[in-house]
């Protein structure tokens, strides 16, 4: 899930110019970019050369089940914010997974949390699903290994496995990478802002701690071009995305305009409280300094800005259901 982008206007530039309307789920408008089919193009395309079997289920698990489950993952963040008193202009999906963009409120580190771990947390559910039909349709066995079956056999059976393994790699990916603006570094940040340490210094260490990761991001795409994989083109714009999300950081930390994030701003306001008391209590006008968040972070105040929850999955999807389309027949 991918947290505290600055987001455009609902009506604005950026990714959102290039997205439609198309319907409300639970009074949530949702919105469709026009490059979303691209993961599902993308692996179909790699498994053209195999059967019509391969190239239905590549484009069946990167495509609408790929959708699917990324907007579960979206409306994971949406009833977390809901429960902590935001509301949800709309939802995104675009190519590499999707946004929800969550205003109408600012909450402290604990909500933070509670809202950037919700939607990781939608796939253990799903993953349960999974492996309830995969017991169902291969005979009561349950695996996560393609070995012995058919695609002409096991078809079913496969695009569970399919769908198991890219829940299991979304959760982890979204949950365990510290990049900005993955919901792990929402999380980081928000602990960091627990603890006490000062708005500037923990936007800074989420930027450095994201740095390896956009190297090895960058890595993977150089080798899977020398490769020729399927995800050579998602993994490249993925970590292009995720490297401006995180220099815009950067600059926000540098020009000290940090307040204008919502994953900071509370913490800046509750510094700024504590200063200006501070020196209303003392002759010499000596400021505060920042303290730790208390009780169960509760919203300091309203804001406009508007912040997106964000899930990274295509290139899990079609990494896997490429590899996974590949599997013979009998």
């Amino acid at each position: 899930l991918i947290n505290s982008i600055m987001a455009e206007s609902t009506g604005g530039g950026g990714i959102e110019q290039w997205s439609v309307p198309c319907g409300r789920i639970f009074g949530i408008q949702i919105r469709l970019h026009f490059f979303l089919p691209l993961s599902a193009l993308l692996a179909g395309l790699a498994v053209i050369t195999h059967s019509w079997l391969a190239v239905l289920l590549a484009v069946l698990v990167s495509g609408p089940l790929l959708i699917l489950t990324v907007l579960v993952h979206e409306l994971g963040h949406v009833f977390a914010a809901k429960r902590c008193g935001c509301s949800t202009d709309h939802i995104l999906l675009w190519p590499l997974g999707g946004l929800a963009f969550i205003g109408g409120g600012s909450v402290g580190p604990k909500q933070q949390i509670s809202i950037s771990a919700a939607g990781p947390a939608t796939h253990l559910p799903m993953i349960a699903l999974w492996l309830g039909v995969l017991a169902v349709v291969n005979g009561g066995k349950i695996t996560l290994s393609t070995s012995g079956m058919f695609l002409d056999v096991h078809f079913l059976a496969l695009i569970c496995i399919a769908m198991l393994n890219s829940n299991i790699a979304m959760f982890l990916f979204n949950l365990l990478v510290p990049c900005f603006p993955l919901d792990c570094s929402r999380i980081l940040v928000s602990l960091l802002l627990m603890m006490g340490m000062e708005p500037g210094r923990a936007a800074k260490v989420i930027v450095i701690v994201s740095i390896p990761v956009l190297i090895a991001l960058i890595g993977i795409g150089i080798w899977s071009f020398w490769t020729n994989q399927a995800a050579t083109s998602m993994n490249l714009v993925l970590a292009f995305w995720l490297a401006v999300q995180t220099w815009k950081l950067h600059q926000a930390q540098q020009l000290g305009s940090l307040s204008s994030d919502p994953l900071f701003a509370p913490a800046i306001e509750g510094a700024s409280r504590t200063s200006t008391a501070g020196a209303g209590s003392t002759s010499g006008g000596a400021t505060g300094n920042f303290k730790a968040f208390q009780g169960e972070g509760k919203t300091l105040g309203k804001s406009t800005t508007t912040s997106s929850e964000v899930c990274v999955g295509s290139l899990v999807a079609l990494m896997i259901a490429t590899s996974v389309s590949q599997i013979g027949f009998a």
